[in-house]
């Protein structure tokens, strides 16, 4: 998918999440976000060709970032927190070539707090 990426791209850390709960002081369980793992990230800036053919698209995000390839996928992640904001992860687009140059694009969507599906 994005093979000709310079690695040195991949400056922020970006950490994967899930919803968890956390217990108040008054002994309810509230969610919260439970992290999975971090992993170094950059920024994806698209096309102009790659914008436009979103204009008609009915899904809306505020980010794209790109990851190191993940060869076991994104199993349980459901949300992202990257420069202190929380997002929730809306696609992935992995590379299907398991090369040590292979990078993943994943699709972020801002949200204020997680909800529990």
């Amino acid at each position: 998918m994005v093979q000709n990426i310079n690695p040195s791209r991949l400056k922020y850390r970006v950490i994967l999440g899930k919803a968890g709960f956390i217990e108040t002081p008054q002994g309810t369980n509230r969610p919260d976000f439970k992290e999975i793992k971090s992993l170094w990230c950059g920024i994806y800036t698209m096309s102009m060709i790659q914008q436009i053919t979103l204009l008609g698209s009915p899904n809306t995000f505020d980010l794209v970032l790109i990851i190191r390839h993940q060869s076991d996928g994104l199993k349980g992640v459901k949300y992202v927190r990257f420069k202190d904001q929380l997002y929730q992860l809306v696609g992935s687009s992995p590379d299907f070539d398991d090369s040590p140059r292979s990078f993943d694009l994943i699709t972020l969507k801002k949200i204020d707090k997680i909800g529990i599906s």
